[in-house]
């Protein structure tokens, strides 16, 4: 074999073997690879032996052996891939793409995805959270900038499309505004896809999402950008709340909800405000199965309401702010607490 040859093999095998001996991502380590599988195939193009069958082939099989070994390499001791791009969405998340696979990042623990079929699998505390109106001031430019990262988007849900998507809309609060509504403009949106049951999801509710920035649509004046790879974060605005209640001297029975049988007892209204501000009126929310008796009475105990005959007539629920009455015909009745409650108003 000529010197010149010898010389390329050496050279060649060192850049070939020394990025497998380091566990971090760096180009460089890809720039060696190929470096030193391109001396090794021209210290056979320089060789006594030269074939050009083998010159064609010898790149093609040391590629795919490079590759071999460093899948094997992740598979058995989690040592980071040469042949993949890192895109990082934070200083705790990133995603190391290859051929057939990704890898996620979570602040040092990697997580496989073969195939890409996983959704975003590392911690929701690992991304800061975007309010979708900054999102969605300057679309092109936000896509330009997120473009295959992973976003957190904080929101209010403006659609939904069956089981397929929801959309994510820009929006601005009126005041005084009742039952979460937004005014929503419907040109500015982010399209979530999801493959889950949004049974439980409504129009204006709060929503958080995280997902992966992947296209972006500008057409007629309607700015989208969409996201795959997603995971969907109920929003905690609606754990706690306070009860809004204004009370009247009115001895009269008002329906609140008539299909369910509830009534207001020296009571204008009720309302009940989440910690996100936004006020609902408890018929609503009744109507809407987010509240139901359940809820109301939690863990108060029960008074029970006999005729003469020592028949349950109703149960009475002594609450922080009202009284509740829950009578065996279904009839439930709110009431001020100043008024006093007795069977009576079970049969009116």
């Amino acid at each position: 074999m000529k010197k010149r040859a010898l010389v390329f093999l050496f050279i060649g095998l060192i850049l070939v073997i020394l990025p497998f001996c380091f566990n971090l991502y760096s180009l460089f380590r890809l720039l060696s690879l190929a470096v030193g599988i391109i001396l090794i195939t021209l210290s056979l193009a320089f060789s006594k032996f030269k074939n050009t069958f083998l010159i064609i082939l010898l790149p093609i099989i040391l590629i795919f052996f490079s590759y071999a070994i460093d899948t094997f390499l992740f598979y058995k001791f989690n040592r980071i891939p040469i042949f993949v791009y890192e895109i990082k969405s934070s200083s705790k998340v990133s995603t190391y793409n290859s051929f057939f696979y990704r890898i996620y990042n979570c602040n040092q623990e990697l997580v496989l995805d073969y195939a890409y079929q996983k959704k975003y699998v590392c911690s929701d505390s690992a991304l800061t959270t975007i309010d979708i109106n900054d999102f969605l001031k300057n679309p092109n430019e936000t896509y330009k900038e997120y473009k295959n990262k992973f976003v957190k988007l904080s929101g209010k849900i403006s659609k939904i499309n069956g089981n397929e998507n929801i959309e994510l809309g820009s929006y601005i609060i009126e005041e005084d505004s009742l039952n979460g509504y937004v005014n929503f403009n419907n040109n500015y949106a982010v399209e979530v896809s999801v493959s889950q049951d949004l049974s439980n999801f409504r129009i204006y509710d709060d929503l958080s999402v995280i997902g992966l920035v992947s296209k972006y649509e500008e057409s007629d004046g309607k700015y989208y950008i969409y996201l795959e790879d997603v995971m969907l974060l109920p929003s905690e605005s609606y754990e706690s709340y306070i009860e809004e209640i204004k009370f009247n001297n009115s001895k009269d029975l008002i329906s609140l909800v008539s299909e369910e049988n509830y009534y207001l007892y020296g009571i204008s209204s009720f309302n009940i405000r989440y910690s996100n501000n936004t006020l609902y009126e408890l018929s609503y929310l009744i109507t809407d199965s987010r509240i139901t008796l359940d809820d109301l009475i939690s863990d108060t105990s029960a008074i029970n309401l006999n005729d003469e005959n020592e028949n349950l007539i109703a149960k009475k629920y002594e609450l922080d702010n009202y009284n509740l009455l829950v009578c065996e015909n279904s009839k439930k009745i709110i009431a001020n607490k100043d008024f006093e409650l007795n069977t009576e108003l079970c049969e009116h």
